[in-house]
């Protein structure tokens, strides 16, 4: 029960986040001089897309973390087993990769320049931080494995394989 609990806190900030940038979109688009992407309806597919792609990311990630790692995406109930299967075949980090994809989705669909950059800049904050302390921290716990798994599978960016 306390998983569900957490995964449900998790799920919850989630939204609680997209309630808040869009009062920042709302924010910005009431001040003229904030500059704004127009691709027409291009904004839209690529927001829309950005979206799907993030939810379905996060949505698998946590998912895959619950049944396969026993655990959840908070340190309070983290996963018991090294995951490299589903997302984590991919990048090391599926779920940040997805909620980026989902927040610059959103931005975008906006046209928000001043919010596209506030979620750059926050994911590039967060990102430098799991770089540093949660390879740090899954190095220590999982030992050889992760350092395999490391040298083999990207931190964010999937590589894309050719299909032989």
């Amino acid at each position: 029960m306390k998983r569900e609990r957490i995964i449900g806190a998790f799920f919850a900030g989630l939204l609680l986040m997209v309630w808040l940038e869009l009062a920042l979109i709302k924010s910005f688009s009431q001040i003229a001089e904030f500059p704004t992407i127009d691709l027409g309806w291009g904004n839209s597919a690529l927001g829309v897309l950005g979206v799907l792609i993030g939810a379905s990311l996060v949505i698998w990630s946590v998912r895959i973390q619950y049944i396969l790692g026993e655990g959840t995406p908070s340190p309070r109930a983290a996963t018991r087993r090294l995951i490299t299967t589903g997302p984590y075949a991919f990048t090391r980090n599926p779920m940040t990769l997805g909620a980026a994809c989902f927040y610059l989705g959103i931005a975008i669909w906006s046209g928000s320049v001043i919010v596209i950059t506030l979620v750059l800049v926050i994911f590039g904050s967060l990102l430098t931080f799991i770089y540093y302390h949660e390879t740090q921290e899954l190095s220590d716990r999982f030992g050889p494995d992760y350092l395999e798994y490391m040298c083999t599978t990207p931190f964010l960016f999937p590589k894309i394989r050719r299909i032989k």
